[in-house]
């Protein structure tokens, strides 16, 4: 017999140790950020087509929103902890299932094992989002905040540990592939931990009643979810686009050497994870507004930069450019969502289910892009997603004031927390 939430009491939520369970963005990070640096490790930068590529983001994108739609359900049936096992499980068959290609059906044999990870990222991280909710409701920015930083630790982390092996173990002198198979033991790791503890439990409101079901859906039709949707494409966009195609934009570009390639893409994710820490301060100093447009533009100016450069250093300095330009514009997203919606796991798996998809989308597409145009262009076109950013923030401030100005604010007591986010001048 599983065991099913439903038999539990929310009030023993507050002895339930269920901030360890957050550290598993730590592991969906890795399984979202591993694409990138692997393409490297299997050679696909010596003669494989672009188009080709890109369906291996194509896959892991259909996949993890396959398993989020099913886990929900699952939800009300078995437990999480059941299903982080479960996760776990089907992340360590995937990483060993990259470790054997068979070379008659090399292609679609990772494709498989990239399905794999993607499976285990949609069950993680729709779990993950039913789990969170007990700090949100205590910090929203907070909780937002520090997911994000645990996601992103976990795809440097794997980009460092695919760019240390690669020399050791790479792709085209094995017939197995190490460095999958020590990346297998992680997820076995937090499978042999997770067995160990209680499951979390989740308050009546984290499972999915139909009252709930039917707040979600109400959320998600508005024009400010919309807007933050759509915001949320097209920064995952622009950002995985980076991610999953500058290990072999170097490589063609400037013939980097690869292992050097995938540590550029390593410091990437640190200048990320560095300017979301720096952002935190910064969002309590200078004027939101402001900063938004200092982020986009000077993101703009570092893809434009890395597109033009002939040099790895100027391609590194460009990287880091680029990384730390992007990084408050998530934490301005996290801060306008953690106060404008209450928290319903179902809305916030379908609106970050969005946000994934456009991050696995721009790279799928970009593959079109360097087949037809050559790689040269393939770093200009997420500048356009930038902009996209700029105008759909602009909008988003701008439909929070005409709805601050509404009578139905009145019996909102969070709202006035508006107020302050939105003005031009940082709050004193």
């Amino acid at each position: 017999m599983p065991d099913s939430p439903q038999s539990r009491q929310p009030a023993v939520l507050a002895k339930d140790p269920v901030r360890g369970w957050t550290w598993g963005f730590l592991l969906a990070g890795m399984l979202m950020g591993a694409l990138g640096s692997l393409l490297v490790d299997w050679q696909y930068q010596l003669d494989s087509d672009p188009r080709i590529i890109g369906v291996h983001f194509l896959a892991l994108n259909g996949a993890v929103l396959a398993l989020g739609y099913l886990t929900q359900k699952l939800l009300r049936r078995f437990s999480v902890k059941t299903l982080y096992i479960a996760a776990c499980f089907i992340a360590s068959v995937g990483f060993v299932e990259l470790s054997f290609p068979l070379f008659s059906i090399r292609f679609w044999w990772r494709v498989g094992g990239v399905v794999l990870l993607g499976m285990s990222a949609g069950m993680l991280l729709t779990c993950l989002f039913h789990v969170v909710r007990p700090h949100y409701e205590e910090n929203p920015v907070e909780a937002i905040n520090v997911s994000g930083l645990l996601f992103g630790t976990g795809c440097l982390a794997v980009t460092v540990l695919i760019g240390v092996s690669y020399p050791i173990a790479p792709g085209f002198v094995f017939s197995m592939q190490w460095d999958t198979i020590g990346l297998a033991i992680v997820p076995l790791i937090y499978l042999i931990v997770y067995a160990r503890r209680p499951s979390p439990v989740l308050p009546a409101g984290g499972r999915l009643h139909e009252d709930t079901i039917r707040r979600s859906l109400k959320d998600l039709r508005s024009i400010a979810a919309v807007l933050f949707s759509l915001l949320l494409f097209f920064q995952f966009g622009s950002e995985w686009a980076l991610a999953g195609w500058l290990p072999l934009f170097l490589i063609h570009r400037l013939g980097m050497n690869p292992a050097s390639a995938i540590f550029v893409l390593a410091i990437y994710f640190l200048a990320l994870l560095s300017g979301r820490l720096a952002a935190q301060v910064l969002l309590t100093k200078v004027a939101h507004t402001k900063l938004l447009a200092v982020s986009v533009t000077t993101a703009m100016f570092g893809y434009l930069v890395l597109s033009k450069t002939n040099t790895i250093v100027g391609a590194a300095l460009a990287t880091i450019v680029t990384g730390l330009a992007f990084a408050p514009i998530y934490g301005l997203v996290a801060e306008k969502i953690g106060r404008r919606f209450d928290y319903h796991p179902g809305f916030f798996n379908g609106i970050f289910s969005l946000a994934i998809t456009g991050g696995m989308l721009a790279p799928w597409l970009l593959g079109y892009v360097g087949y037809y145009l050559g790689m040269s262009y393939v770093m200009l076109i997420p500048a356009f997603g930038s902009v996209a950013v700029l105008i759909l923030m602009l909008l988003i401030i701008l439909e929070a004031k005409l709805m601050g100005s509404a009578p139905d604010r009145l019996s909102n007591p969070d709202a006035n927390l508006l107020d302050e986010d939105l003005r031009d001048e940082p709050p004193a």
